[in-house]
């Protein structure tokens, strides 16, 4: 999304409206502007901060002319922290499937980013490791990143970083240590698919 689409959006989003019908009466259902409750929710707070970022900091990549897209360079992060993980272990650990990991890797290996060979205990799984060249590009990617986290933290104090920071790992725990669980998915017959 560039920008002036981006700048629509939000808006948009600030002239959200809600309808209200007047009492006792049949009259159409008037309109007030900027009461939108589902945008003060925490989920889509976090949502919209996320897809900002994430656009953000795609298009400071893509302005300085660097091959790399958000998910890529969170492969490339996720490798520099943990060297020789398999395709499904690296799915597993970005909440894609293997499938959509597949067709992040190749491109990264084309471009001498990974390298991607067979594991010695298991033939068919092959390990990614950075390549110093994909570690060169991680460091220009976190270098854009670290400029768009400073354009969204810059008009906070150290004392509302560090709250910040506080609160946001208090809700990462709260969910790390849940002890819910999704029901398992149900498998339809055959003949129920067709």
């Amino acid at each position: 999304m560039t920008l002036q689409r981006e700048q629509a959006h939000s808006l948009r989003s600030e002239r959200a409206v809600r309808t209200v019908k007047p009492r006792g009466t049949k009259a159409k259902p008037r309109v007030v502007a900027g009461q939108n409750p589902n945008r003060e929710h925490e989920g889509y707070l976090i949502r919209e901060l996320q897809h900002l970022l994430r656009n953000r900091i795609e298009t400071r990549l893509r302005t300085k002319g660097l091959w790399m897209s958000f998910p890529h360079s969170m492969v490339l992060m996720t490798l520099r922290e943990q060297p020789g993980l398999s395709g499904a272990q690296l799915a597993r650990c970005l909440g894609v499937t293997a499938q959509t990991m597949n067709g992040l890797l190749v491109p990264l290996e084309e471009k001498g980013f990974i390298v991607r060979e067979h594991d010695p205990e298991n033939a068919r799984v092959l390990k990614s490791v950075l390549t110093p060249s994909g570690q060169r590009m991680l460091q220009e990617c976190l270098q854009e990143a670290s400029a768009v986290f400073g354009q969204m933290l810059g008009t906070l104090s150290e004392r509302e970083r560090s709250d910040f920071r506080h609160l946001l790992r208090r809700c990462i725990n709260a969910l790390s240590q849940s002890t819910e669980r999704a029901p398992p998915a149900k498998r339809r017959r055959a003949s129920q698919a067709a």
